[in-house]
């Protein structure tokens, strides 16, 4: 799955609430990359600046911004933009050999989970565009004008969950028979298929905005109510979160684990800031930290960090 961040809208926030569990005491970490200890490399395909990390393989994509969406098959697919005022979606094979898949980066961009299709939301007036690509040629498969702000969430097997807002609803596509099913009327901005787990924006009395975990399949059981958090990435199994303040105004200098039911494991802070985070397995997550003169890839979980990558010049 690839890395994701939630889209942070809400206004002031109140209480937390959770239901079914109590909040514990925490551990609090604090994360200084370059006084980390050196730990494994990423299990996992990570970005260090302009560098594929994965294992003990590193890959140098030629540009002066990269963005990693995923792997197909045993290529990465990667947005890159050279710093000329273009743009392109290219695919990088293990030894650095690079094959266009788009020419020029419009909207947001997804790549699903199974690494067939490339998800493409382009925002207009009042309304949102959405191509599916093949992610090996680039073809264009398929296309739909959807009804107000529409980010697509996760996506997988032809299937893609999709999250929207004015008016608020989350909602199933079925790109092979162009088919929408409804799953709730809120505004969904995460979604894991694979851990069965979907996050919306719920209105709370006073009309505060807070943050609905709910499964995605099945009953949709809601798991979690918080009016504090927002969830940035779930473990595989979707038992653990990673989530960030849900109002956060410029950079991020605090991150935390919590069970899927709310209890909070672990607090991380910087004195830099934190950029993608993503679940290496059910109980390790790598986040990329921005110290005040280095920075690098951070393995953590509930009782401490450790580096997974070497350290480069900070971009915070």
């Amino acid at each position: 799955m690839s890395s994701r961040t939630a889209r942070l809208l809400a206004p002031a926030v109140l209480a937390l609430v959770t239901l079914g569990s109590t909040t514990a005491p925490a551990t609090a970490v604090t994360v200084k990359p370059a006084a980390l200890q050196r730990g494994d490399d990423p299990h996992i395909p990570q970005l260090l600046g302009t560098s594929i990390l994965d294992g003990n393989r590193r890959i140098e994509v030629a540009a002066q911004e990269v963005e990693l969406f995923g792997t197909s098959g045993d290529d990465y697919v990667v947005g890159v933009r050279p710093g000329d005022g273009t743009s392109s979606v290219q695919r990088v094979a293990a030894d650095g050999t690079t094959t266009p898949v788009m020419d020029r980066i419009r909207g947001d961009i997804l790549l699903s989970d199974d690494g067939l299709q490339l998800f493409e939301a382009v925002q207009r007036s009042g309304s949102s565009v959405v191509t599916v690509r093949d992610a090996a040629t680039g073809d264009r498969v398929t296309g739909r004008t959807f009804r107000g702000y529409v980010r697509v969430l996760d996506a997988a097997a032809g299937r893609a969950v999709l999250g929207a807002s004015a008016p608020s609803r989350t909602f199933r596509w079925n790109t092979a028979t162009d088919t929408t099913s409804r799953i709730n009327g809120d505004e969904g901005y995460f979604a894991d298929i694979r851990a069965d787990r979907l996050a919306s924006f719920v209105a709370a009395p006073g009309d505060t905005a807070c943050g609905d975990v709910t499964t995605l399949t099945g009953a949709r059981t809601t798991l979690w109510r918080s009016c504090r958090q927002a969830v940035l990435a779930t473990s595989p199994n979707g038992r653990r979160l990673l989530t960030q303040s849900l109002v956060t105004d410029g950079p991020v200098g605090q991150l935390s684990m919590y069970t899927d039911h709310g209890r909070r494991l672990a607090t991380y802070r910087t004195p830099g800031s934190f950029g993608p985070g993503a679940w290496e397995s059910n109980r390790s997550v790598l986040i990329t930290a921005y110290g005040t003169r280095k920075t690098a890839i951070v393995r953590c979980g509930v009782d401490a960090c450790e580096r997974a990558s070497e350290q480069i010049g900070s971009m915070g």
